[in-house]
């Protein structure tokens, strides 16, 4: 299997809701199934609940994994079952 470039992060610190989760889901839609998405998101806003929870539901794989003073981290991955 051919490994694709890694993907680099998408900032989305200073993009407010509803846009970060839009941004965040268009990026995702264009992976491959052997990639993952990392996004940050600001530490302190109603998007670190808001984003992950919803890019579940539109059925991303979602890990959130670094919070920061400066940024959450999410890394996102297309489901393989579906």
């Amino acid at each position: 299997m051919n490994q694709a470039e890694p993907l680099p992060p998408l900032d989305l610190r200073r993009t407010k809701c509803p846009l970060n989760f839009v941004k965040a889901k268009l990026a995702a839609e264009k992976l491959e199934p052997h990639q993952r998405l990392e996004v940050w998101l600001a530490p302190d806003s109603d998007s670190t609940f808001n984003v992950p929870n919803s890019l579940r539901q539109e059925g991303f794989l979602v890990e959130v994994t670094l919070r920061e003073a400066s940024k959450l981290t999410l890394y996102i991955a297309k489901r393989r079952d579906t």
